[in-house]
């Protein structure tokens, strides 16, 4: 668990853990919030719930809760069936991939283990993303001029998506992703003959390493191409079928 906030995850953790009641399986936390990328103030604390039945029953007495939580940083929390998980693992492979590799149980028993992922769908999901973050890029790319600072918050939430993205590259191509942001982008380059100057440079501004260069446009333009970069490894997989597993 990050140490930046970690009192708070806890108690938010234990009151989740309360309205749940008698219906939790499993309370998890997943994300940012487990490891050395979790920054204090702009990171989302993430909870899975896993309940016996009845999700909605469970979400219905969250939600006199919700204002008071998100304004301690709580995304909204992911409840499900203990089956749900079981049977999304085709259509969600690189999100259950994640909670699997990386969560902390804090209540509860530890269901993401029982889930096993097929590479092929991992592989079709991470295509699909990769190409819709760079027609996503591309159309902001086009309205950058008229975005202005509102430019830095889409910059920084793309940055860590395509971070989750270049894990899962990794992962295909037979490498073990590193547990941070930025080493996950120096492997990249490193085994996939990527050049990611621009992702790191975002990834230390998220991290509040680095300020802000004042071409912004240009470094939108730059990352774009990155992303494209990224897109034909990926083509390279369905290709040669390159992919472990």
């Amino acid at each position: 668990m990050a140490t930046q906030g970690s009192d708070r995850i806890r108690e938010l953790a234990k009151e989740l853990a309360a309205v749940a009641g008698s219906d939790l399986v499993s309370l998890v936390l997943y994300g940012s919030g487990t490891g050395p990328d979790y920054v204090e103030g702009l990171s989302d604390i993430n909870f899975l719930v896993v309940v016996r039945a009845s999700p909605l029953a469970v979400l219905t007495r969250l939600r006199p809760n919700w204002n008071r939580w998100r304004k301690q940083g709580l995304a909204v929390p992911l409840v499900v069936e203990r089956q749900f998980l079981r049977r999304a693992a085709d259509v969600f492979p690189m999100e259950l991939t994640d909670l699997r590799e990386r969560h902390e149980v804090l209540f509860g028993e530890d269901v993401l283990q029982e889930i096993v992922i097929d590479p092929d769908h991992l592989r079709r999901q991470l295509e699909f993303e990769l190409r819709s973050k760079w027609l996503k890029l591309g159309s902001i790319y086009v309205q950058g001029r008229d975005l202005g600072r509102s430019l830095d918050g889409i910059l920084l939430e793309a940055t860590k998506s395509f971070s989750i993205l270049l894990r899962h590259l990794l992962r295909l191509t037979g490498n073990v992703p590193s547990p941070t942001y930025h080493e996950v982008a120096e492997q990249s380059e490193r085994h996939l003959g990527l050049s990611l100057s621009v992702t790191k440079t975002l990834l230390e501004i998220r991290q509040q390493r680095r300020r802000w260069p004042s071409d912004r446009d240009g470094l939108l333009r730059d990352f774009l191409a990155e992303v494209e970069q990224a897109v034909q490894v990926a083509d390279r997989l369905v290709l040669n079928r390159g992919y472990a597993g």
